[in-house]
């Protein structure tokens, strides 16, 4: 793991398998030093929109094969039995009649499963228990509920916010210690929904979201900036990227595509921090003490996760 600690100075994955394999050796290296809950997280579809489909059958069954490619990978590298966990027995059903056959599914290593335990619907189920398990549609064995037992590791995607507190949930009592990675579950985006009516209270980010260990991170991002002098507006792109057990890095996408790193630390960047890093790289930063630079930045420049608060359970997050 020595020859990992330092940081890319570039990033270009040649495709989704490669980036899927780098997220894997940083999953490999948390693992091996006894890291339990553990974040990966990626642009699901290339594009500027990625996040705009993320509630889109696309990317939904993206996030499933990644997911699958780590779990295989774990399997047949580390010996490791896994359950790869979607929200429900919808999507369970939904991604088993897509997934199964292409990706030989049939191993006993990797398994898709269901996060609330329950793989068929309550209409099945219910005439199920009626007929004592008889009849035409009486499911397989591998088609018990709450089945766990086998799974040394967890992956679990595509969940909403309201669905975080069934992770948090399974973590503590079916989990039990076994490592839980969450995998594109864009948890910077659901946090922001903590707090608000019908949602879970930001007490869910303190006391278990803190304690994800983000082993693989690429959050890219797309800027503008007005200057006074031609060409007036200025268009750029960055990232936000960790690959454990290296330090967090700021990068800024070259017109070749490559992302180039100009700043790293050993502490996860806000995007504020990361947004400055970029301009200064780029020379079009405004000085520390200038009326714009207040302007453009606002009165606050974190969001309310981003801020050190004692409420915190751990750190793990951040570093």
């Amino acid at each position: 793991m020595e020859e990992r600690m330092e940081g890319r100075s570039t990033y270009a994955p040649e495709s989704y398998t490669a980036m899927c394999m780098d997220a894997y050796a940083s999953v490999r290296d948390c693992l091996n030093e006894g890291k339990t809950l553990i974040e990966v997280e990626f642009p699901a579809i290339p594009g500027e929109d990625a996040d705009y489909k993320a509630a889109s059958d696309v990317y939904i069954d993206a996030n499933v094969q990644y997911a699958l490619v780590v779990a295989q990978k774990l399997n047949a590298e580390m010996g490791k039995n896994v359950d790869v966990l979607v929200p429900d027995g919808i999507e369970y059903r939904r991604a088993k009649k897509i997934f199964e056959n292409a990706l030989g599914l049939s191993s006993a290593g990797v398994r898709l499963n269901v996060l609330d335990g329950r793989k068929s619907s309550m209409f099945g189920s219910a005439f199920g228990d009626m007929l004592g398990g008889k009849g035409l549609r009486t499911r397989k064995e591998e088609e018990r509920d709450n089945d766990f037992d086998s799974a040394d590791v967890f992956i679990v995607v595509n969940l909403s916010t309201i669905e975080l507190e069934s992770l948090e949930k399974f973590a503590d009592e079916t989990a039990n210690g076994r490592p839980l990675i969450g995998l594109n579950l864009q948890l910077d985006t659901l946090r922001a929904d903590l707090g608000l009516f019908s949602f879970p209270e930001k007490a869910l980010h303190y006391r278990f979201l803190s304690r994800f260990t983000p082993a693989f991170y690429l959050r890219t991002r797309n800027y503008s900036r007005t200057i006074n002098v031609s060409p007036f507006v200025i268009n750029y792109s960055g990232a936000i990227f960790r690959e454990y057990p290296a330090p967090w890095q700021v990068m800024i996408k070259q017109n070749n595509g490559v992302l180039a790193c100009v700043a790293e630390n050993e502490d996860r960047f806000t995007l504020a921090e990361a947004k400055e890093e970029m301009l200064i790289a780029l020379g079009i930063n405004d000085p520390d003490d200038s009326p714009m630079k207040k302007l453009r930045s606002g009165y606050k420049t974190s969001t309310w996760w981003e801020e050190e608060c004692d409420d915190e359970d751990s750190d793990a997050w951040r570093t």
